[in-house]
């Protein structure tokens, strides 16, 4: 469910860009982008399970449009926490690629265990100031309990409202990405270390 619940998140990423525009402190327009994005998530699915696209065609498709959707450097220094201030560009540029390819590939196993879970959205956002809020969502199966997600975003006035954070029934993403981070400094040594033995398999494992 873990990973699953991480390809929704790299699918609400994909298209963020398209309908994020929105005023600041727009509860109703903080929520609209997570709406449009899942919708374009199911129908993707949908073209996936039709034979209309390979699942290297869907992963492709991700990968090109996931990086442009975040602010790719301010995640990777999140997750990177006090390491980030010892780490060279060089390595902080490394990591940001190393990061979105796990998620990718997180998003790709997500596909096989897909099995029509809706993701339900309230109306309205939570604003908790100008350019942050907070939406509470539950992703629905039939006959299991539902499982609550929360969303943090932020709004850049560019590129409108984009998904910072996600917490999935209570485990943060952020925070448990950067406690693994840490663990793999300890574990190799380095933050270059760390930073070669980040991939999927290597923070599952954590």
């Amino acid at each position: 469910m873990r990973i699953l619940s991480t390809a929704f998140l790299c699918a609400l990423l994909m298209s963020l860009h398209a309908w994020a525009q929105g005023v600041e402190s727009d509860p109703r327009g903080a929520v609209i982008p997570l709406m449009s994005a899942r919708d374009v998530f199911y129908a993707d699915v949908q073209r996936f399970q039709d034979g209309q696209l390979s699942e290297p065609q869907l992963v492709e498709r991700i990968a090109e449009q996931f990086a442009p959707l975040v602010n790719q450097d301010k995640m990777a220094l999140r997750v990177m926490g006090r390491h980030a201030r010892v780490a060279t560009p060089d390595e902080r540029t490394r990591f940001t690629t190393q990061m979105q390819a796990s998620l990718v590939e997180a998003y790709a196993q997500g596909l096989a265990g897909y099995g029509g879970e809706v993701l339900a959205l309230p109306e309205v956002a939570t604003i908790l100031a100008p350019g942050r809020a907070v939406v509470e969502a539950r992703l629905e199966a039939p006959g299991r309990e539902s499982l609550p997600i929360q969303f943090a975003l932020s709004f850049e006035a560019e590129q409108g409202w984009k998904v910072e954070n996600v917490v999935v029934a209570g485990i943060n993403l952020g925070m448990s990405l950067r406690t693994q981070f840490d663990d793999l400094v300890k574990q190799t040594g380095s933050v270059a270390g760390a930073i070669d033995a980040w991939t999927l398999a290597a923070v599952r494992s954590q």
